[in-house]
């Protein structure tokens, strides 16, 4: 397992400055010192990798600024991947990270979707007459046990090639 460069960073960081750190040997340091930079080896420039379902919700929260501010009684996250509306009344988000469910079929409507803007007018699938599917980024608040949205707080339509390229989604 690869430990991200920024953990890895903030863990020797975090060591470094504890108490019970001991400083670094004297012959070490010099050692460290005494050899050239040119031995160090640079790895190879990498090819471009697919944004992973994590990143695009960062690129996507960087470009969007920040969002509306939450109602005080629920956090809220910032969600980006496939929503779902393949029959009247039926929504849902899938993400990276799994399902989030907004709304059944005569059940109560989740507070917020009513101020959700009209999805279908920016790159919308139609699978079945005027529903289907389309890419989004939302901010939620839910029930973790249930993964049931419990409001929505700001919903925006991306574009498809967005979710497309997010190799950590699920195809809708």
């Amino acid at each position: 397992m690869r430990v991200p460069l920024a953990l890895a960073a903030a863990s020797f960081s975090v060591a470094a400055c504890s108490p019970e750190a001991s400083p670094p040997a004297p012959d070490k340091a010099r050692e460290a010192v005494a050899q050239p930079a040119a031995a160090a080896k640079t790895p190879p420039p990498r090819a471009k990798a697919p944004l992973s379902s994590g990143q695009m919700q960062r690129e996507a929260l960087a470009a969007e600024g920040p969002p509306p501010p939450l109602p005080a009684a629920g956090a809220g996250e910032r969600r980006c991947g496939w929503l779902m509306n393949p029959t009247p009344g039926n929504w849902w988000l899938f993400d990276g990270h799994g399902e989030w469910i907004l709304g059944t079929q005569g059940g109560e409507p989740v507070p917020g979707m009513e101020d959700m803007p009209d999805m279908s007018t920016a790159d919308w699938v139609e699978t079945n007459g005027h529903y289907g599917y389309g890419c989004a980024c939302m901010t939620i608040s839910y029930d973790p046990a249930t993964q049931r949205v419990t409001r929505v707080a700001d919903a925006k339509p991306k574009p498809l090639r967005q979710c497309r390229a997010d190799k950590g989604l699920p195809r809708p």
